[in-house]
């Protein structure tokens, strides 16, 4: 599911990238061998989860920065991105992330119900500001937690 996700996110060296959800470090890695380690910026609403995925890319020669934080609220100090990855489900696409994101942008997250079904939708920012949305499947993921997505 990763290697779709990043797939459909169409990487190139240079693009901006936020990542919602550090968890261990290891979808930043691969975002960064793409993108450039300088350009990505990983959030990760658990102080500890945040810790030990900041650990592992240090171990690993990764110099990325991550931030514990609301990732539903994503991480205006280094908006706009060219791209927002979610590796956790949304219940919709949160509106600050539009906001922090680059026209003709893209957003590629599942979304869905908490719990059930979920599918992964890449949403393209539009020189108008509006979404244009497609979908690539369903699939399952822990659900985002914060203001713009599910409650605790």
């Amino acid at each position: 599911m990763i290697a779709i996700m990043l797939e459909t996110a169409a990487l190139e060296r240079g693009l901006t990238v936020l990542e919602v959800g550090c968890g261990s470090g290891y979808n930043a890695a691969l975002i960064a061998e793409i993108v450039g380690e300088e350009n990505v910026t990983t959030i990760e609403r658990i102080p500890e989860l945040a810790d030990w995925g900041r650990s592992n890319l240090e171990r690993a020669g990764y110099t990325i920065t991550v931030v514990v934080g609301d990732g539903t609220l994503g991480y205006p100090e280094k908006a706009p991105y060219h791209r927002i990855i979610s590796t956790a489900a949304a219940p919709r696409i949160p509106q600050p992330w539009v906001d922090q994101l680059q026209t003709e942008g893209l957003i590629v997250c599942p979304v869905g119900s908490r719990h059930w079904y979920q599918e992964l939708e890449v949403a393209r920012k539009e020189r108008d500001g509006r979404l244009t949305i497609s979908h690539h499947g369903g699939c399952a993921f822990v659900p985002l937690i914060g203001e713009e997505g599910f409650r605790q």
